[in-house]
């Protein structure tokens, strides 16, 4: 359900420009079906040219223990359950989603898009919002402007790609890198945007673009991104991007969890 060529190109990219560097993108198929059914895995995944070396197979059992074995960056299943054990367990982890029309993307750029609160930063103006209302977390966060957000899950994430875009802007590919983030937030720009551009500049990060959406739907923006895949904490949002034909990943963070079980 998600684009891999996009991943090998940029492999292929950073093997060229760093032939002795192995600091690439690492597929590891996770599973706990039983190592007999490793054959069938094997071909299907011959079958459908992809380049995927390690295997988990566990029996059973779940997984989830051998994440940080892996030194796993980001870890991706269609089981909620399992998603909300590695989240538990300090591992940046979302539930996949497929969309439910197919798009085109690219195969030569990978494109990630987040959402930012209880994804990229803490759930703590989420908080806010949800238990005193817009008009407090407005206030709140102009208060704050100068403070940046704590971390969310996906934070180290984005750290990762880019510290892999870097590695194009020192070869001088800045404009032909194959990496593009995004930012895709229901936030103001006016009102709440600044606390969130000053907290990645305290990071050191970089994000490519970022939309401001101020409540609208971000299902056209994404059909607009194309995105490989749009992590989002709130399965309103997931929901949306999936009928417009984004693969979307939902991240079990944060207060919206809360919310969203009541429902």
């Amino acid at each position: 359900i998600f684009n891999l060529q996009a991943l090998e190109h940029v492999n292929a990219r950073l093997l060229e420009l760093y032939p002795d560097d192995e600091e690439r993108f690492d597929i590891v198929l996770m599973t706990n079906n039983h190592a007999q059914v490793g054959v069938r895995l094997i071909n299907s995944i011959n079958h459908y040219g992809l380049t995927i070396e390690r295997f988990c197979m566990t029996g059973g059992k779940s997984p989830i223990g051998y994440l940080t074995a892996y030194l796993t960056n980001l870890y991706l299943s269609a089981d909620s359950e399992k998603v909300q054990e590695a989240i538990e367990a300090g591992i940046a982890s979302a539930t996949m989603f497929t969309a439910n029309k197919d798009v085109a993307y690219s195969d030569t750029q990978l494109r990630v898009a987040f959402d930012g609160d209880a994804v990229l930063f803490s759930d703590e103006s989420e908080q806010i919002v949800k238990e005193q209302g817009l008009d407090r977390f407005f206030e709140h966060e102009q208060l704050n402007e100068n403070k940046p957000l704590a971390q969310g899950p996906l934070k180290g994430f984005l750290e990762d790609l880019g510290k892999l875009q870097k590695k194009f802007y020192a070869k001088n590919e800045r404009l032909n890198c194959p990496i593009r983030t995004f930012l895709v937030t229901a936030r103001s720009a006016a009102s709440s945007g600044a606390r969130v551009l000053k907290t990645l500049r305290s990071w050191g990060l970089e994000i490519d673009e970022a939309l401001f959406l101020a409540g609208a739907p971000k299902g056209p923006i994404l059909v607009k991104i194309r995105p490989h895949i749009f992590f989002d904490d709130q399965m309103f949002h997931i929901e949306g991007a999936q009928k417009l034909g984004t693969i979307a990943a939902h991240v079990p963070y944060g207060i919206a969890q809360k919310y969203h079980k009541s429902a």
